[in-house]
């Protein structure tokens, strides 16, 4: 009995760690088909790399992310067992703060293409910036709380990994999300041409990483 538990809870593990490498690599394409503009300009506050983007690349990009986005609150779980044995309150302080900021990063990605779609109308003639700048300012917010969380995540995850009790080894406390985040913000920062491509969908890539590092930990548990 406890040694089919045992099989049963590995296989829960690794199945929610892959539903969320999906969801990292789905979300990370619907992202990037919403945002992507090869002269960048990410940063502009007047979203003008919007412009750039076909109105069937954008759909298809808001379906895809929105529709994908909800299963990175399955890995979250997965990241939770995974560091459960270094504490579990902290590791469940994991689980809640990854999978709160995800439905909230869900919010932020649902929105995007408003603002891609008021640019496009703006492009054609119409005097709606002031309706844009509504707009994004109801649509911003929603990312910070996601960073916010990813750094206190990122904080706890060190912790829990360098007291050597998690199932993880002590090498993995290097791949925090925040971490890779900012790593791929040096990118693009200091070699624009790599770090153009990566920077739209940073918190994806960032995820990819984590989860297929984390799969691969399990994986030999």
């Amino acid at each position: 009995m406890n040694l089919d538990h045992a099989r049963n809870h590995k296989h829960a593990v690794l199945l929610t760690g892959f539903a969320g490498l999906l969801a990292a690599v789905l979300v990370g394409a619907g992202e990037f088909m919403l945002q992507f503009n090869l002269q960048g300009g990410y940063e502009a506050a007047d979203y003008a790399f919007f412009g750039c983007v076909p109105i069937d690349r954008l759909t298809t990009g808001h379906f895809l992310a929105v529709l994908a986005a909800p299963l990175y609150v399955a890995v979250y779980w997965h990241l939770f067992k995974m560091l459960e044995p270094a504490g579990p309150k902290l590791s469940c302080l994991v689980f809640l703060l990854g999978a709160y900021s995800f439905i909230i990063g869900t919010a932020w990605i649902s929105q995007r293409i408003f603002l891609a779609l008021t640019v496009h109308e703006i492009n054609g003639g119409a005097e709606i910036s002031g309706l844009l700048m509504a707009l994004a300012e109801r649509n911003e917010p929603f990312v910070n709380v996601l960073r916010i969380a990813m750094v206190a995540v990122s904080v706890i995850w060190t912790f829990l990994i360098v007291s050597g009790k998690s199932h993880y080894p002590r090498w993995m406390a290097i791949f925090s999300p925040f971490a890779i985040l900012a790593a791929i913000f040096a990118l693009y920062f200091t070699f624009p041409p790599i770090g153009l491509y990566v920077i739209p969908i940073a918190m994806n890539v960032a995820h990819v990483v984590v989860f297929s590092l984390s799969l691969m930990v399990a994986a030999r548990l």
